[in-house]
């Protein structure tokens, strides 16, 4: 099975996952997201190959026993907004299709609203244990990582293209972490 069409059945599982068992069915957006993220360059990943870097995704931060569903759900919500503000930047490549930049960003952003709606204003991170990293930070980090990345690499073509494959992972990440929590 290639890539392109692992991707949307992996976020199909989502539905019996955390988020749905918060009343929270995120499924059809997120497909509908990678989906666009997927499409929205004409360019082929090959010349790009040489930018590749490790960004480090913080997975002992994000994936420890101690970890718990509300947790993972604001991992979830975090995810998404430092998705939605590295595309929100208005150095992305011109010759991507702008129309589904826009209806991805458009996307998150309901995601985001209907998540936050979801978790409620009274949800509270619990905090790690003593000597175990705090994914939130963690996260922050990573993100900050990437968007160091595009800054150093000058926004160029590779570095987005790069950035979109390693994004392409955190839809995969998301999916894992939501099914650990089936009911």
């Amino acid at each position: 099975m290639t890539s392109g069409t692992f991707l949307p059945v992996a976020l199909v599982l989502l539905c019996s996952s955390t988020l749905c068992s918060l009343g929270c069915d995120l499924t059809q957006g997120l497909l509908e997201d990678f989906s666009l993220l997927n499409q929205m360059s004409p360019f082929s990943l090959g010349p790009c190959w040489k930018d590749r870097t490790n960004f480090n995704f913080p997975k002992e931060a994000t994936e420890g026993s101690q970890l718990q569903r509300e947790n993972a759900t604001v991992i979830v919500h975090e995810m998404l907004q430092q998705i939605f503000t590295i595309f929100s930047l208005s150095a992305t490549p011109a010759a991507w299709n702008q129309t589904q930049l826009m209806q991805l960003l458009s996307g998150l952003d309901q995601q985001l609203e209907q998540l936050e709606r979801c978790l409620g204003q009274d949800v509270e991170w619990e905090e790690p244990s003593l000597g175990s990293e705090n994914p939130r930070l963690a996260l922050k980090s990573y993100f900050q990582g990437i968007s160091q990345y595009l800054q150093g690499k000058e926004y160029s073509h590779c570095a987005w293209e790069i950035v979109r494959v390693e994004i392409r992972k955190i839809f995969l990440f998301m999916n894992k972490l939501t099914r650990k929590f089936r009911d």
